[in-house]
């Protein structure tokens, strides 16, 4: 999504589990969600606070990297 910060992203999926857990109908991008796509939208609220987490460390992996020479 152009224009969206990766913060905004966590927040809106957030809001959709938010939606789902306490069974309200929640739409985006025209279609309905339901309680079996929960699993889903966790899925993808993870990757974006992943992502956030990237851009909050200056794009560095998370990760050491080890040089055995």
């Amino acid at each position: 999504m152009a224009g969206v910060s990766a913060q905004e992203m966590v927040n809106l999926y957030i809001e959709a589990e938010k939606a789902v857990l306490l069974a309200k109908e929640m739409g985006f991008k025209d279609r309905k969600t339901v309680m079996v796509e929960l699993r889903d939208i966790t899925a993808n609220r993870e990757k974006w606070e992943r992502r956030l987490a990237q851009e909050q460390r200056g794009g560095r992996p998370g990760h050491s990297l080890a040089s055995f020479d």
